[in-house]
């Protein structure tokens, strides 16, 4: 039997408190497929760690719906639309409309322009298809800039996240030599099997002795730093002179410190945002070809995934509290 609404996780925030909030099952009407646009059930959405905490993930809003990518069918085109028809598979870019109206995936439907989604190639499984944007984009975006030359090395922060263990694939890919760093030394093996070629525990371990030690003291080329705070004086410590940090994450906060030292040594800090990359079509149709050819050449590849019914949203976020393993949690609609 077809749905009758469209049931929507609402995030509600005091735009006071820095914590999580309140999450509550709400229904809302089936958004109508308006002239250019198309309404897609989601089926599929990965529960990332901005979803929540991120001050884009508020949206300036005290209450929203949270989710950052999905993957569904298409359920109704409006007047115009030619590239899609109903029952298609599809990946919505919902960060849009998430970040203008409040409109995340954390729903069963929604509706977007046209040009604001892809088709899911026959190859490519359900559950990649949901985790296609947010993670594997940045991993793109980032090597792409970053520049690191074959055979040199650079360092990376949070490696043990997905988003991590995908740079790792891409650097063994590129011929690029990777330095990573975790929390936790049970993570070490694990990565170094994935294709990762150093990793240090930064509880046990002197990063920037270590990062010495690795490259002779030529430091490294270029590093992503996904946690800010006192992780981002440590990361510029470990780069070389007019070398590059691209800070893409607030895991501790929204502050980092650097020593100014290292600002002499003409080490660049930029901020780095996937949808800055979302501006240009052609930007984004690239990186949407790229993006499919690595999974379809097998240079991406995900952890396992932990499925839970949407409105089972509060034990998946026990789940992912969890942590470890690299297990990506989705929460799942039926047709």
């Amino acid at each position: 039997m077809a749905s009758t609404g469209n049931r929507a996780i609402l995030h509600k925030v005091d735009p006071n408190y820095t914590g999580i909030g309140k999450l509550e099952l709400a229904s809302r009407p089936i958004p109508e497929a308006l002239p250019g646009k198309v309404v897609i059930h989601l089926l599929l959405r990965p529960i990332n760690s901005t979803d929540l905490t991120s001050p884009l993930s508020r949206h300036g809003r005290p209450v929203s719906t949270p989710g950052s990518e999905g993957y569904g069918i298409v359920h109704a085109i409006g007047d115009g639309v030619t590239k899609v028809k109903p029952g298609q598979r599809v990946v919505p870019f919902v960060w849009e409309s998430a970040i203008e109206s409040g409109d995340g995936s954390w729903q069963e439907y929604v509706c977007v322009r046209e040009s604001m989604l892809t088709l899911v190639p026959d190859s490519v499984s359900n559950e990649v298809a949901a985790q296609f944007v947010l993670n594997p984009w940045t991993a793109v975006g980032l090597m792409r800039d970053l520049h690191v030359p074959e055979g040199d090395f650079m360092l990376q922060t949070a490696a043990g996240s997905m988003l991590g263990r995908l740079v790792i694939q891409l650097a063994k890919h590129k011929g690029i030599k990777i330095i990573n760093v975790v929390r936790r030394e049970e993570q070490k093996e694990e990565l170094k099997a994935l294709g990762a070629d150093e990793v240090i525990c930064s509880t046990t371990e002197d990063v920037v002795a270590r990062v010495k030690e690795i490259t002779s003291n030529k430091l490294v080329y270029g590093a992503l730093d996904c946690v800010g705070g006192g992780m981002t004086k440590i990361v510029t410590g470990c780069v070389r002179r007019k070398g590059t940090v691209f800070l893409y994450g607030v895991l501790s906060g929204t502050e980092a410190t650097i020593n100014i030292y290292d600002l002499l040594r003409q080490v660049k800090i930029k901020g780095w945002l996937v949808m800055n990359y979302w501006d240009s079509v052609e930007h984004r149709d690239a990186f949407i070809s790229e993006a499919w050819r690595l999974f379809e050449a097998k240079v991406f590849q995900l952890s396992p995934c932990k499925r839970f019914e949407l409105s089972d949203v509060e034990e998946a976020l026990k789940d992912v509290g969890k942590g470890g393993g690299g297990t990506k949690v989705l929460l799942e609609t039926k047709l």
